[in-house]
């Protein structure tokens, strides 16, 4: 088989994989919110299931998560210094994205108000009760920390970048693509300006995916840590 040849498989096999994972995220999700009961269970189900296809996929492929960002760090220290700058520049990308959208976008569209009124009780329950804290601090770090990282950051980008493999600068447009796709997934609960902050933290931490020589601890742990902190003052009532 030649190069060219070897390729054109690589990339049939990586649009292939996008399809089966990008279809299981938001087919499920897209269902799941069709029922009030368990709506607001419609991301991390759907994320764990598009997992479970992405390992798959890979298995398939004859690859392993430590190829991709799972691998044992090389250096503690090195990876702990990453996880502080990781945690500092996502906070500040999304607070300032955040900021910014909003002061553009003149009032909320009826979905966003649609959206405001069908997710505003769903922490109600979480401030000062320790069982309900702990529960979605369990989710943020499985779902958040770990399942979004290797979903997005590791499979998604290696998939575009795969992909794109013919084109110049194939690593940017993979960072972009999921990006788009991981501000998209939050706009159901969280509208545009929700997509555009989330996004803005997305393509960060695949930018930073690439710089860490694809190491994706860093991106779990500051992701986990930025959670823990969001519930927490959730949790304590220091946060609307």
């Amino acid at each position: 088989m030649t190069l060219s040849e070897l390729t054109r498989q690589s990339r049939l096999s990586a649009l292939l994989d996008l399809i089966l994972i990008i279809g299981v995220l938001v087919g499920l999700k897209s269902l799941l919110l069709n029922f009030d009961a368990i709506w607001s269970y419609a991301g991390p189900v759907s994320l764990l299931a598009a997992l479970a296809v992405a390992t798959w996929r890979l298995r398939a492929n004859n690859e392993k998560w430590s190829n991709i960002g799972l691998g044992r760090p090389t250096s503690i220290v090195r990876t702990v210094l990453w996880t502080i700058l990781a945690l500092v520049l996502t906070i500040a990308a999304g607070i300032l994205t955040q900021s910014l959208a909003t002061s553009l976008i003149d009032g909320p569209d009826a979905a966003t108000q649609a959206i405001d009124a069908r997710y505003q009780d769903r922490f109600a329950n979480l401030p000062g009760n320790l069982p309900v804290f702990l529960f979605w601090l369990a989710t943020a770090w499985i779902v958040g920390g770990f399942t979004e990282e290797m979903l997005f950051r590791a499979a998604m980008v290696s998939r575009f970048e795969r992909l794109f493999a013919k084109i110049p600068f194939a690593a940017l447009f993979a960072v972009i693509c999921q990006a788009v796709l991981f501000g998209q997934q939050h706009y159901y609960y969280q509208g545009l300006a929700g997509w555009a902050a989330t996004g803005a933290i997305a393509f960060v931490s695949g930018v930073l995916y690439l710089a860490f020589n694809r190491n994706l601890w860093p991106l779990i742990v500051s992701h986990g840590l930025s959670n823990t902190l969001g519930l927490t003052l959730l949790y304590l009532g220091l946060q609307p």
